[in-house]
């Protein structure tokens, strides 16, 4: 076979250039995610108190609804206590209950001329758990906690995805030919993190989601909104579907709690990667 000069030299000038472009792809593959990073960074110390906020709004719902079922079981006793023996058994009834009841369900009794009766009492109970929890309120929760996280997720998606891509280079090879060392810094930490996540689940491949573990949730949740209220309009609950209620969101808190705890995982495993990357990168 006959070699030219100049296929020689033009071959050559080919792999100079696809050399070139393979190193360009991959720094500008690292400044996009070093930019996303910086955007997380920024999003996880603004948003991050809020989301721990309502979180904690959603638990309260569930305890406040929990509280308010014992109370009521108490007031139903007490109430029947009324109609059979009098009412002076009721408010001793009330006088004795456990601690639970707190000093506002005396006090109102009091207030009220030491009137015990079934019907005022069960009237003072419909009042409370309609105070604690309506529709509105728990939706308002939803949609702000997901214009918190949506982004969050998004960008998480984004910055592990683009990680996944810049490990694939032969980054020993790409730093020999040039590469800029802030490129270089962020392949080892993408190699870092990556390897943090796989440990951290268990030993399984890294999920590159593109934001949503907890949208999903969310969505999930406001789509069985119908089955626990009276109707699209309705701010009250169904009777029988409070305990049900009830435990669901605590079962969303819970979740959205996983979801958050992941996030900041994420995040304190970033930072410790860019202190090593730095270290790596000098020696």
């Amino acid at each position: 076979m006959n070699c030219f000069p100049q296929d020689i030299n033009g071959m050559l000038r080919w792999l100079k250039r696809v050399s070139s472009k393979c190193n360009i792809l991959f720094c500008q593959g690292a400044m996009n995610v070093r930019k996303a990073l910086r955007l997380y960074n920024l999003l996880m110390m603004k948003r991050n108190e809020s989301m721990r906020n309502i979180i904690t709004e959603f638990s309260s719902i569930s305890d406040n609804m929990d509280k308010m079922k014992k109370k009521s079981k108490t007031i139903d006793i007490a109430g029947g206590t009324t109609g059979a023996v009098g009412g002076m058994t009721a408010v001793l009834g009330i006088a004795f209950a456990p601690v639970t009841l707190g000093a506002s369900l005396i006090a109102t009794v009091i207030g009220a001329g030491m009137v015990a009766s079934a019907g005022g009492i069960g009237a003072h109970a419909a009042k409370a758990k309609k105070e604690i929890v309506n529709r509105m309120t728990v939706e308002k929760l939803v949609y702000d906690y997901k214009a918190n996280v949506v982004d969050l997720e998004h960008c998480l998606g984004f910055i592990l995805g683009g990680m996944n891509e810049i490990q694939r280079h032969d980054i020993a090879r790409l730093q020999r030919a040039g590469a800029q060392t802030d490129s270089v810094k962020m392949a080892h930490l993408s190699q870092f993190v990556l390897s943090n996540k796989i440990n951290q689940n268990g030993g399984t491949s890294p999920a590159y989601t593109c934001g949503m573990s907890s949208e999903r949730l969310l969505l999930a949740f406001a789509n069985e909104m119908d089955l626990y209220f009276k109707g699209k309009d309705s701010q009250k609950l169904k009777k029988s579907s409070k305990s049900k209620f009830s435990g669901r969101v605590r079962l969303l808190a819970e979740n959205l709690q996983e979801e958050l705890h992941n996030l900041n995982r994420m995040w304190e495993i970033r930072c410790t990667g860019t202190i090593k990357a730095n270290l790596v990168v000098k020696d």
